[in-house]
């Protein structure tokens, strides 16, 4: 892979870690926020949730009014907005100003997401593509490794209001070095809600972005509240909590560096189905299994390797379905993860607030086996015409 491309695809990716951390970093703050804004854990966890709907909405409406612009502008132009909305949040005086700015970051996460998807995917050819868009999405595994512990860190230590500004101007930094290092001029085909609407409506990319949805879902009925879980479950806190969370993203590297290979070398399929049996089958040993901390760790550690093992496969997946249109599948699928994790916030904050923290893995799991049936149906599918 040309150094040039290399360096392009690595500044993509610090896009996806700045997405990624601006969306996650809630996780590791509820304390912090809770207690400043005065405003139940359950209330906080909905930050995320405004955040991810805002995205799932804004992402495919992005596409149909901007989407012919050139991708390098639209994900400038997103990476900026995010970045303000990130700076304002921090000066925010109350719960009421702080949702509104993480509804103008969602905005921003909406141009951005897709667009460095798109820009990865078309700097190499096809059978490069695996290692590309996992280098590109480890950004965003690398935003639970280093983003949510440093965000819990940083907001135990100098406050919340300290992470959202750093947020920000990392942001900012980023922009700079796309605008420097990431050369694509190229435009995406013209967009219609009648095309985006035909793209959804086909069986194969239509299954193949809702297994993204409820996969996503799944994972967040539990992680969005994972710190009180911990507490709950474990009586992990303080110190502790952030060496977990720092643990979470350790086992998220070796996944997402495992990624790239195994999808170029036993194909994305193969690779999005090991993905989903593995969590299901650990979101089942963490009900069945006694609270043991050490136990918990090492299950903490492979569900991250499993989730973070499915993006690339299937970002591919998409990929291959409609080349000439993967600005459109990509904000399509990205739109579902979000709206997974907006789902999936909003539901564990349901089953936390009636059921307790113990309950939050049965909605995991619930939602894991959906979307392995939605795969098995995008397998049997057959590929989508052109819009």
């Amino acid at each position: 892979m040309p150094r040039s491309i290399l360096v392009a695809l690595i500044s993509l990716s610090a896009a996806y870690f700045v997405l990624g951390t601006g969306s996650l970093a809630v996780i590791g703050l509820v304390g912090p926020m809770s207690q400043t804004l005065q405003t139940p854990p359950e209330h906080i966890a909905q930050l995320l949730t405004v955040f991810a709907l805002t995205f799932a909405v804004a992402a495919p409406l992005g596409q149909v009014v901007l989407g012919h612009l050139p991708r390098r502008t639209l994900l400038l132009t997103g990476l900026v907005i995010l970045s303000a909305a990130s700076v304002a949040g921090a000066f925010a005086p109350s719960y009421g100003w702080l949702l509104a700015t993480r509804i103008a970051a969602g905005m921003g996460a909406a141009l951005l997401g897709p667009m460095a998807s798109a820009i990865g995917a078309g700097l190499v050819k096809p059978e490069q593509q695996g290692r590309a868009l996992a280098i590109v999405f480890g950004g965003m595994t690398l935003s639970i490794v280093l983003g949510v512990p440093l965000a819990a860190w940083t907001g135990t230590v100098l406050g919340w209001r300290a992470v959202l500004a750093g947020l920000g101007g990392a942001g900012f930094l980023v922009a700079l070095a796309a605008v420097v290092c990431v050369k694509d001029r190229g435009c995406g085909l013209p967009v219609t809600l009648g095309g985006f609407m035909r793209v959804l409506g086909a069986r194969r990319s239509g299954l193949t972005v809702a297994t993204s949805l409820l996969q996503m879902a799944g994972q967040f009925a539990t992680y969005a509240l994972v710190t009180p879980w911990l507490a709950d479950r474990y009586g992990v806190g303080g110190g502790w909590l952030i060496a977990v969370l720092l643990l979470f993203g350790v086992g998220g590297i070796v996944g997402n560096v495992l990624a790239g290979a195994v999808t170029d070398r036993i194909g994305a399929d193969r690779t999005v189905g090991a993905s989903l049996a593995g969590m299901a089958i650990i979101f089942v040993v963490l009900l069945v299994t006694p609270p043991w901390l050490p136990l918990g760790l090492l299950l903490m550690a492979l569900w991250a390797v499993t989730g973070t093992l499915y993006q690339a496969p299937q970002q591919k997946r998409l990929a291959e379905i409609d080349p000439a249109r993967r600005g459109l599948l990509f904000a399509s699928n990205s739109s579902a993860l979000y709206l997974g994790m907006s789902a999936g916030s909003l539901l564990a904050g349901i089953v936390y607030a009636h059921h307790g923290a113990v309950a939050l893995p049965i909605a995991s799991l619930v939602l894991m086996l959906l979307s392995g049936f939605a795969f098995r149906g995008s397998l049997a599918a057959r590929p989508v015409t052109r819009a």
